[in-house]
């Protein structure tokens, strides 16, 4: 298999944790990808464009993160990456789109940060900017009850805060949030969080 992607890139890092953790990293071959580029390598197997985006073994490119995950769960015997039914089942899904939402959001976040002020969308912005406190503040509330398991929603979580520091924001959202920065950092201390780090912003 290989797997399309960029380092910086959270989605496609929540992706290559799951590899890790399922023991099927040696199976994907990870080729960088550039984006917004005609001349993307990416191009070639998706009109997207888009990363992640895993072309399997029968030469199926899937090039959605949670349909990647689903179809990398199916390759392996033992704990499921996504919840697979059970009493919670609506809770795990839940919080799983409150932190894609928040991965989302902050991707926007960060589209908006990079143009100059004077061509940015005050509303927007300080949308974006609303939305991720808001967010963070109800991760707070709840983070004794987050799991610090490797699975769906966790991993989306860590990957979107850690995806948040990169911004460069100055908005320091460990400030007033004890419980959810001791849980990222405890997710964050895994091999696989470890192993996918993006680079130093230049």
């Amino acid at each position: 298999m290989r797997l399309y992607m960029t380092a910086g890139s959270p989605y496609a890092r929540i992706v290559r944790i799951e590899a890790r953790e399922l023991g099927l990293a040696d199976r994907i071959e990870e080729v960088p990808a550039t984006l917004r580029d005609p001349n993307s390598v990416v191009l070639a197997v998706s009109p997207l464009g888009r990363v992640p985006c895993l072309v399997t073994d029968d030469g199926i490119a899937l090039s959605d993160t949670r349909t990647i995950a689903d179809y990398l769960d199916r390759l392996h015997v033992g704990p499921r990456f996504l919840p697979n039914g059970g009493p919670n089942l609506w809770q795990e899904r839940a919080f799983e789109a409150l932190a894609m939402g928040f991965l989302d959001g902050c991707i926007f976040y960060g589209r908006e940060l990079g143009r100059p002020a004077d061509k940015r969308s005050p509303a927007i912005f300080d949308g974006e900017v609303a939305r991720a406190r808001r967010c963070l503040d109800h991760f707070e509330t709840i983070a004794g009850q987050l799991p610090q398991t490797a699975t769906f929603g966790p991993v989306t979580l860590a990957s979107a805060l850690a995806y948040y520091d990169r911004l460069g924001t100055g908005d320091d959202w460990r400030a007033g949030r004890p419980a959810l920065a001791a849980w990222h950092a405890a997710m964050a201390a895994r091999p696989s969080f470890a192993a996918t780090a993006p680079p130093p912003k230049a």
